[in-house]
């Protein structure tokens, strides 16, 4: 069971941290930051860990009587629009100069959204979700929920504190959070498009 555990936090880790998506979404969020960084990406984390096990959930109740690449098709215009929201927020955020400002409602709302929509995690899931027992698939979806969790605190920690770097600060804090919330519109854009 703890190797079980183990493969489940090293694959929500993975996936959260090789997501364009979800380092475009957080970017803007932590840039800048004196405090609380950590619980911008903890807080996207659990709603991304709760998405991932109602996902999760729907797969394996569904998995032999749904075409998974309609699934896949829709989920990913839904993230999409996840994108395209946090990108507008970003921007938003920073027109208002408050870097330290940041609902987190919203923030648990996207990781919720990404979580559900995301069809690289579900791919992650598949193999458990066919084989193992009851106990097993909880055990590893509970722990691919909190390496994802983990990972984004950890990530957002890092990024503010790498953006209050004494050579980095005003440029990278300027800047940085502008080309994310757009790199984020334009990657939701494409996602809801349909054309990724």
């Amino acid at each position: 069971m703890p190797l079980i555990a183990l493969a489940g936090v090293g694959s929500g880790a993975l996936h959260a941290l090789s997501g364009p998506d979800h380092l475009l979404s957080l970017a803007p969020l932590s840039v800048g930051r004196r405090q609380g960084a950590w619980r911008v990406g903890l807080l996207w984390g659990l709603g991304h860990g709760v998405g991932t096990l109602i996902a999760a959930t729907v797969l394996m109740l569904v998995l032999s009587a749904v075409h998974l690449e309609w699934v896949d098709r829709w989920a990913e215009r839904v993230a999409g629009l996840a994108l395209v929201g946090m990108g507008v927020w970003g921007l938003r955020r920073r027109m208002a100069s408050d870097p330290e400002s940041g609902a987190p409602r919203g923030v648990v709302t996207v990781g919720l959204v990404h979580g559900i929509t995301g069809a690289s995690a579900l791919l992650l899931l598949l193999p458990v979700a066919t084989s193992g027992t009851g106990l097993e698939r909880a055990v590893y979806l509970g722990g691919f929920s909190v390496g994802s969790t983990v990972a984004m605190s950890a990530l957002t920690a890092s990024i503010a504190a790498f953006s209050r770097g004494r050579r980095l600060s005003t440029t990278f804090s300027r800047h940085v959070p502008r080309v994310a919330s757009s790199l984020s519109i334009a990657l939701g854009g494409v996602w809801m498009l349909g054309a990724v």
